[in-house]
């Protein structure tokens, strides 16, 4: 058997102030954890750039931490989501991401964790109620499991429960630091291990990865759900002709189901296409006019 790299890797945590949970360097003989907090850190931050991670990665001392390492876990979520909709953070994360692969190369041959936002249940001025609160953070939850995806990083989600929380509401009780910070260092041990052992191994079975591409599967089909609208439809339209139809008037759609009582169903991978979908089909679209006229224009 191959021996392990003697030479530990470095993972960097940048974290808002729930990093403070974890000692700020763990070092082991597989890895060194190094963990930079900054209490109030937002993706976006607007009106103080010293708590905005899109401007504190193009500087100092972020800047240099990032090129240290190619492996980078992203703590950061509870300011974003009690300040603004979850739809407005994925942008701003969207961005973010294309902005860091593009400064730090580097780091496409690493491995960047995103994960999902602690629980809160301290309403804010945008955020009114607890129920608007935890909705928000559900929504967002989703749509960054979405858009680890698309940016291919990964995705920790932290299943924290909501009796951790201490009595601000927002930060975890001291009770319960340590447990949380095993959370994340057991995640990273798992990861270290499981990709030094893959490098002994050149080809992955069928078998792993049809598991994996299930796992994914599903994960994307429960996300779907919380995403649907509904049409009703005639028989004249077909699985073949709805298709086109869709791809013609640039509705990105996840999967589509004609059921039996004239009902279309599509199914989207977050809410922003969603809500275009909705908004750019008219509910008597796939009557048997338009399938007339749109069979017409498309001769």
């Amino acid at each position: 058997m191959t021996p392990l790299s003697s030479t530990p890797e470095i993972f960097l945590i940048i974290s808002d102030s729930h990093g403070k949970c974890l000692t700020p360097t763990i070092l082991t003989s597989l890895y060194c954890i190094k963990t930079y907090s900054i209490s109030g850190l937002q993706w976006v931050n607007n009106y103080n750039h010293d708590l905005s991670l899109l401007s504190l990665i193009h500087t100092d001392p972020i800047s240099s931490l990032i090129n240290s390492t190619s492996n980078i876990l992203f703590l950061i979520g509870i300011n974003s989501v009690r300040n603004f909709p979850a739809q407005e953070i994925i942008q701003q994360v969207d961005y973010l991401l294309d902005s860091l692969f593009s400064r730090y190369s580097h780091l496409r041959q690493g491995r960047i964790i995103i994960t999902s936002c602690l629980p809160c249940i301290k309403p804010s001025n945008r955020f009114s109620t607890i129920t608007l609160l935890r909705h928000n953070i559900e929504i967002y939850n989703q749509l960054l499991l979405s858009l680890s995806a698309k940016h291919n990083v990964l995705y920790l989600d932290l299943s924290v429960p909501f009796e951790w929380l201490s009595r601000d509401r927002i930060h975890l009780h001291h009770d319960y630091h340590d447990r949380f910070a095993n959370i994340i260092i057991n995640y990273l041990h798992d990861l270290n291990v499981h990709h030094q052992s893959s490098n002994n191994i050149k080809y992955r079975s069928r078998e792993a990865i049809s598991r994996r591409n299930r796992k994914r599967n599903l994960k994307f089909k429960q996300i779907q759900q919380n995403f649907i609208i509904s049409r009703d439809i005639t028989s004249a339209w077909s699985y073949y002709h709805v298709k086109n139809f869709l791809k013609s008037s640039n509705i990105h759609y996840a999967r589509l189901v004609i059921v039996s009582n004239h009902t279309l169903r599509l199914h989207f991978n977050n809410s922003l296409d969603m809500l275009h979908g909705d908004q750019n089909l008219p509910h008597n679209i796939f009557d048997s006019n338009n399938f007339i006229n749109w069979i017409q224009r498309n001769k």
